[in-house]
């Protein structure tokens, strides 16, 4: 009986060591994914800063055309086609940022499947809090590239209608008004998608410290 007993503890310290093992194995991949994912991460904050640099430029040249004279068409048309260059290079450099974030939450994802295979519950539920708030960053920014589309698709449409000179003050108004709330919306998601970061890096620092201490 004792035997048994004896054969019984080895046993489970065996596998308790096998658990202990695999668990560390999923948390350097899990390591090595989010360290890849940081990389692009890092090209799509880059874009984000020359994004919001040629989008302040832009708002320069707005505000520019707004206060010029109606008689002064030489100038205004010199302005706009300044204003057009920025929404070209704001789109260029917004599909850069969009393929950028995808490679990222690409590289990411792939945590799930060693999240599966975490032995101790804890740290499975911790790792979980990682996809989680991950889906969460993606789904906010897959909304602020749509908005962004759709932002500079406005902006197109109003230098385009002033070019032509076939835009009345009411649809002047009411095109101003649509882009400043996809702006102020654009706005609000970066804040709640900032603050998603924030979370991100606690909870993955969290999980590395639990895995040490399991080690």
């Amino acid at each position: 009986m004792n035997r048994l007993l004896a054969f019984a503890v080895m046993l489970s310290v065996a596998v308790f060591l096998t658990g202990c093992h695999s668990d560390e194995k999923q948390a350097a991949k899990i390591h090595e994914a989010v360290k890849e994912s940081a990389e692009f991460e890092q090209h799509f904050v880059a874009n984000q800063l020359e994004l919001y640099e040629a989008r302040k430029k832009a708002q320069l040249v707005y505000m520019d055309l707004i206060d010029l004279d109606i008689h002064d068409e030489d100038v205004i048309h010199e302005k706009i086609e300044e204003a057009n260059t920025y929404t070209e290079k704001q789109q260029k450099l917004l599909e850069e940022a969009k393929e950028n974030f995808q490679k990222a939450y690409e590289k990411s994802a792939k945590i799930e499947k060693n999240i599966k295979r975490i032995q101790d519950e804890h740290q499975k539920n911790q790792a979980s809090k990682l996809l989680t708030i991950m889906n969460k960053r993606k789904e906010l920014m897959d909304a602020f590239f749509e908005d962004y589309h759709e932002n500079l698709a406005l902006q197109k449409s109003f230098y385009q209608h002033l070019a032509d000179g076939k835009l009345s003050i009411e649809t002047l108004d009411e095109q101003v008004d649509e882009m400043n709330k996809r702006s102020q919306e654009m706005g609000e998601i970066m804040q709640e998608f900032n603050q998603y970061t924030k979370q991100y890096v606690e909870v993955e620092k969290g999980y590395y410290e639990m895995n040490q201490r399991k080690a």
